[in-house]
């Protein structure tokens, strides 16, 4: 009987059916393990970045704790000096040394400063 089974045309549509079944499953599988990998891939990269950015943050930290760093904050942001140095304050204002006065007259006209040039001067 079971030899009659397997060379009925049932058991063959039985037969192929299950390999169908059996090859959709095992094609979602991996479906699924190729975006896992993927997904592991991407977590791999995103991790040796992180490592990376650690080992930045790291050494920065060491030189922040440096005494040499320290002492270059004080003197900067604390005006500290050690003894036998001179600071050298030098007056707030712009690079180029622009006074008040020229910076209105740059803001006049351009017959306005010609008027003054010729005649402001007649003295």
């Amino acid at each position: 009987m079971w030899q009659v089974f397997i060379k009925s045309k049932y058991a063959t549509v039985l037969l192929s059916a299950v390999l169908i079944f059996v090859m959709v499953i095992t094609a979602k599988m991996l479906v699924q393990k190729r975006v896992v990998d993927r997904e592991i891939t991407k977590l791999q990269n995103q991790m040796e970045r992180i490592k990376k950015d650690n080992e930045k943050l790291s050494s920065l930290i060491q030189y922040l704790n440096t005494s040499s760093y320290q002492e270059k904050v004080a003197r900067e942001k604390l005006n500290l000096r050690k003894d036998g140095e001179y600071v050298v304050v030098l007056p707030q204002g712009n690079a180029t040394g622009t006074s008040d006065q020229q910076k209105q007259q740059n803001n006049q006209s351009n017959y306005k400063l010609w008027f003054n040039y010729f005649f402001d001067h007649v003295n």
